[in-house]
């Protein structure tokens, strides 16, 4: 399996094939497209804990 993957990187798997030429772009386009949605994903959930985290100066019983 590691050498396959290794030899997607060179393009000598199936860069040879006929239908390589469509297959090798997809596949770069969908790992690019796994890699930012997995950045979105990390920002917002960075976002959420870094909101959660917060405290606030607002208390919640009035002192009158």
């Amino acid at each position: 399996m590691w050498n396959f993957l290794l030899a997607l990187g060179v393009g000598s798997t199936i860069g040879a094939s006929r239908f390589g030429r469509l297959v090798k772009p997809l596949l770069i386009v969908t790992a690019i497209g796994v890699l930012i949605a997995g950045l979105i994903y990390t920002s917002v959930v960075l976002n959420a804990v870094r909101e959660r985290n917060q405290h606030y100066h607002v208390h919640t019983h009035s002192a009158r």
